[in-house]
């Protein structure tokens, strides 16, 4: 895994506990048997550390230790990328930021069993920290995040999806997990119960806004920074919200309707692609994004008012304006 740790600039000001969470998953694999320790590692190096920075920001909102912020930020990072290894598993995905991703090197029984693993690790993380309240959360968002993923593989992939069965989708794969982590660091700092409640609510919309902006990066992305190929969730019959707005004004675009049906060699994808920049889809999506950010930024106010605060409404402002 990669010691050097690559933040956002707008993460400067809590490096240390961010290097302190590397340092943790350090530990969480100095024990592991080969060959799986080295096979982790690069699952667990990169990516935006996002989901932890919110959690170690909300312990710096409250004037808390870190030490049980960064674990709790640890976990819920594990419980991310393990999700993510079964993602690739399920998808066939063959790149993950920019590397193999480790069913393409390892048997797929293997990889889900790697997965679970490193589940296992956040599960333990989260007994330590002995708070029922957050341990029930932490079952809670797992379950509702393999419902989400169990639905979209059976009910909806290659379907002509509306706009809700697309949002009831993200937010079961992706905005789920954005609250969770939000609620449970308020939790975990003693917040008042309103408190509690106007985080989860910042998570939510926060990861709401953030897949949105992640299915447009895959439409109108460059393929280095993606990590993956550019169109990739059409190449695996997922139906994004740019698409759901297009076929809004084009319903019987013959590119979108034989990816439908199945036919997605790279002639249709591309054509796809195109029509879809064109059609002002884009920016229609990106529109909704920034309305999920701004309710995530209203969110905040009965929040202490302190610095922790102001970055975690820039970090909404980040979500929506990210290239990557």
């Amino acid at each position: 895994m990669e010691t050097s740790l690559q933040l956002i600039p707008l993460l400067e000001p809590i490096r240390p506990e961010m290097e302190q969470l590397e340092s943790l998953f350090v530990e969480a694999l100095a024990d592991v048997e080969e060959p799986l320790g080295s096979m982790l590692r690069p699952s667990l190096g990169g990516g935006k550390r996002l989901r932890p920075a919110l959690v170690v920001l909300i312990g710096r909102m409250f004037d808390q230790p870190a030490a049980p912020f960064c674990s709790l930020a640890a976990a819920m990072d594990m419980l991310h990328t393990a999700t993510l290894i079964h993602d690739d598993v399920v998808d066939g995905a063959s790149l993950r930021r920019g590397q193999e991703t480790l069913h393409t090197l390892w048997p797929a029984g293997a990889t889900v069993l790697a997965g679970d693993y490193l589940l296992g690790q956040s599960t333990s993380l989260i007994a330590d920290l002995g708070h029922p309240r957050i341990f029930k959360l932490f079952g809670t968002v797992l379950r509702t995040m393999c419902a989400g993923e169990i639905r979209q593989m059976i009910v909806t992939r290659g379907k002509h999806r509306d706009r809700e069965d697309y949002y009831r989708s993200i937010e079961a794969k992706t905005s789920s997990l954005f609250a969770a982590s939000t609620e449970m660091a308020g939790i975990l700092a003693g917040a008042e119960e309103p408190q509690v409640m106007a985080l989860r609510r910042f998570g939510r919309e926060l990861g709401m806004a953030f897949q949105i902006v992640d299915d447009v990066l895959d439409l109108t992305g460059d393929e280095v920074q993606l990590g993956k190929p550019v169109g990739s969730d059409l190449r695996h019959g997922l139906i994004t919200l740019p698409i759901l707005r297009y076929l809004e004004r084009a319903e019987d675009d013959v590119h979108v309707n034989a990816i439908l049906s199945g036919r997605r060699d790279e002639e249709h994808v591309r054509a796809a692609i195109a029509l879809v920049r064109a059609s002002g889809a884009i920016e229609v999506s990106l529109a909704e994004a920034r309305a999920h950010a701004r309710r995530s930024q209203e969110a905040l106010a009965p929040l202490p008012d302190n610095t922790p605060r102001q970055l975690l409404y820039s970090l909404a402002e980040y979500v929506v304006e990210r290239k990557r």
